[in-house]
């Protein structure tokens, strides 16, 4: 039986670096359990690793606006929290803006999914974006996310492709 809290009140607003280490170990949990459910285990000395890089990054790109990040909080607790990285990629037909959003870092945590919160962590972050006069947005969707991306507009990129060097 998965235990449900009681229904409080849930706060959306924007995140201050007070809150930088729950989103840093957020974002280790996301890929822990991304992880997980490939039937892998993420090295903790790696992941430790990867909680601190993305806190640093936090630090950095908070304070100069090139990332935006809201969390909810219930009961004085950050339960959900998500962020956007403002990225400059070239003008294509589609836009000739060179201004991209890279959303990233959606988790909310196990006790309270099902509930919306990184649905309300999402649509602030598209009003933000369309706000900022921004038309593309990219994300990396694990296998789970997928389809919840889907529902929201997204579709999958077949011309793009990614190499990482070791």
């Amino acid at each position: 039986m998965t235990f449900k809290p009681q229904m409080t009140e849930m706060h959306l607003r924007e995140a201050s670096s007070g809150d930088i280490p729950i989103m840093a170990n957020h974002h280790r949990k996301m890929f822990e359990e991304i992880w997980e459910r490939k039937g892998e285990r993420l090295d903790p000395a790696r992941a430790q690793e990867l909680e601190k890089s993305y806190a640093q990054k936090l630090e950095r790109e908070l304070m100069s606006g090139t990332c935006r990040a809201w969390i909810i909080e219930d009961g004085g607790n950050i339960v959900s929290s998500g962020g956007v990285t403002f990225i400059s990629l070239v003008p294509n037909p589609s836009d000739v803006s060179s201004k991209v959003a890279y959303i990233h870092s959606m988790y909310t945590e196990r006790s309270h999914r099902n509930m919306k919160c990184a649905h309300r962590i999402f649509w602030k972050v598209m009003e933000c974006c369309k706000s900022a006069g921004i038309k593309r947005i990219i994300l990396n969707a694990s296998a789970a996310g997928q389809p919840i991306y889907q529902k929201m507009g997204f579709r999958s990129a077949p011309d793009m492709m990614r190499l990482l060097i070791e």
